[in-house]
């Protein structure tokens, strides 16, 4: 029974539908490509063009070499996937709709309290002022804030603020699949949306790909639940489902937001093991600072399931006050032409250029750009203790030896690498000196740096980022320290390794 149920899903379809495209694709190149002279004679001009055009977009090295090889060795079928997939731009549709949204969300951007970050941040003011500049959201003060180091107790605290839920709940997920937490977290919504209760849900459809019903969205409308997906996925060979909606966002009441690495899925709270135990964290907001995330949250709800919200009814409230050290900024990160920037990377390069005693990273996979690589590498030898943990268990072993074929470069320039031995982490967190935090979505791969939409927030001397290098430190305690020595993984791997490295834009 479920080997019908999966041969007939729509996950098979679009598989399918995705394999007889580009086997369709591939013959008609090589016919075209054995028989005809003059084909292969405009493919080459087809193929040079592409590379003038790929050499021209100046792009990070590893992007330019990976697609310059394919146009080099495979003219035409290397150009044609070039078209379809190089580009991380979103279509003009849905970047006008996007656009739209923003431009209405303008007025209410709050802006007024950047100029403080100064007093507090200690040096990483610029990293404020950088995220102001390019989000226009500020950074606020007087909230207070709460960090969790698992899934298990998110989940408590999650539960708990969802029942008391008076006006409106956002939830915005890359994955939502049916167990404990999603089933339990679903009763609470009902009860909410029967007592007077907005709530809306947003999730990505590839996330939830084989996990729930293509009409999924519709039964939860049929309950009451404003839901939508994101970027829904055809039966189409295209680079527009590279843009995927990697965020993980909740609001309630405009008053709790939450946001990191952990979706609505049993192995985030370990009901499931799917590769041992698996270490996750998320942060709590509560004050001024949630505006940032629901301001987020309807952006994209609203450009998605084309709405014109009534922003000033979740975003003209007066906020609770507290008395909190330091600020709180959220922040999101976009496909071009919505940011022009890679916003969350551009965060990660002035956080490890302005670390000076310490800096730790937690990564579920390493697959970072050159200029990114090269910063970490430069924070060690300054004489920063740079220190990164990455999973033992991996959930993508092709992943998993790119990540680790990029451990020897690190580990020369004196930085320190440790493998969660326990299973696998999830956890997306830097934190710096103590003084400034990120706790969100961006992995370090050139899909979430690039082609996903992601959010974050920066802790700027909030008392929380002790709990975060607390954290960090009972991490460490509990993960195996890498050498030279322990990474070896032989010949073969290791020319695969770096083989993958090559092609690590396209994964």
């Amino acid at each position: 029974m479920k080997i019908f149920k999966m041969l007939f899903s729509k996950t098979a379809a679009v598989v399918l539908a995705v394999m007889l495209q580009i086997v369709l694709i591939a013959v008609t190149a090589m016919y075209f490509s054995t028989h005809y002279a003059a084909v292969q004679i405009a493919c080459s001009v087809i193929g040079l063009l592409a590379l003038c055009h790929l050499i021209n977009r100046k792009q990070t090295p590893e992007f330019t070499v990976a697609w310059m090889f394919l146009l080099l060795v495979i003219p035409l079928f290397g150009t044609v996937l070039y078209l379809l997939f190089a580009n991380p731009r979103l279509t003009p549709w849905q970047a006008k709709r996007l656009s739209g949204a923003r431009e209405r969300s303008e007025p209410y951007i709050r802006r007024e309290q950047a100029a403080e970050v100064p007093e507090i941040a200690d040096g990483y003011e610029g990293i404020a002022h950088y995220l102001t500049s390019q989000t226009r959201l500020p950074p606020y003060k007087g909230n207070r804030t709460a960090y969790f180091a698992s899934g298990e107790e998110f989940f408590a605290d999650l539960k708990r603020e969802l029942a008391r839920a008076e006006k409106f709940i956002f939830l915005e997920y890359f994955i939502i699949a049916p167990g404990k937490m999603w089933d339990e977290i679903h009763e609470i919504l009902l009860d909410r949306v029967r007592a007077g209760v907005e709530v809306r849900v947003m999730y990505d459809d590839m996330g939830t790909l084989g996990k729930l019903r293509s009409s999924y969205a519709k039964k939860l409308r049929r309950e009451g639940i404003d839901a939508c997906k994101f970027n829904p996925c055809r039966p189409l060979v295209s680079g527009v489902y590279n843009n995927r909606d990697h965020r993980k966002i909740t609001v309630i009441d405009g008053r709790v937001g939450y946001t990191g690495g952990l979706n609505l899925a049993d192995e985030y709270i370990n009901e499931i093991h799917p590769f041992g135990h698996w270490k996750d964290t998320a942060v709590k907001i509560e004050g001024s600072a949630v505006r940032g995330l629901t301001l987020m949250f309807l952006q994209l709800f609203d450009g998605t399931a084309k709405r014109l919200s009534d922003f000033s009814r979740y975003l003209d409230t007066e906020a609770e006050v507290f008395d909190e050290a330091g600020f709180v900024q959220p922040f999101y990160d976009s496909p071009r032409p919505l940011d022009s920037d890679q916003i969350g990377e551009n965060v990660f390069l002035n956080m490890a250029g302005a670390a000076k005693k310490f800096l730790y990273v937690s990564t579920p996979y390493l697959i970072p750009d050159y200029n990114l690589l090269t910063a970490i590498a430069n924070a060690a030898k300054r004489g920063v203790d740079v220190r990164l943990i990455t999973p033992h268990i991996p959930d993508k072993k092709t992943v998993f030896r790119i990540t680790r074929s990029n451990y020897a470069y690190l580990m020369r320039a004196g930085v320190r690498i440790y493998e969660y031995t326990p299973g696998f982490i999830h956890a997306k967190g830097w934190v710096a000196d103590g003084e400034a935090a990120f706790v969100g979505t961006v992995n370090l791969d050139y899909r979430s740096l690039v082609h996903h939409f992601e959010c974050g927030v920066m802790l700027y001397g909030t008392p929380s980022i002790a709990d975060i290098c607390a954290d960090f430190e009972k991490t460490f305690a509990a993960s195996q320290e890498m050498t030279p020595e322990n990474c070896k993984q032989g010949r073969l791997p290791t020319l695969g390794g770096a083989i993958l490295n090559v092609f690590s834009p396209m994964l």
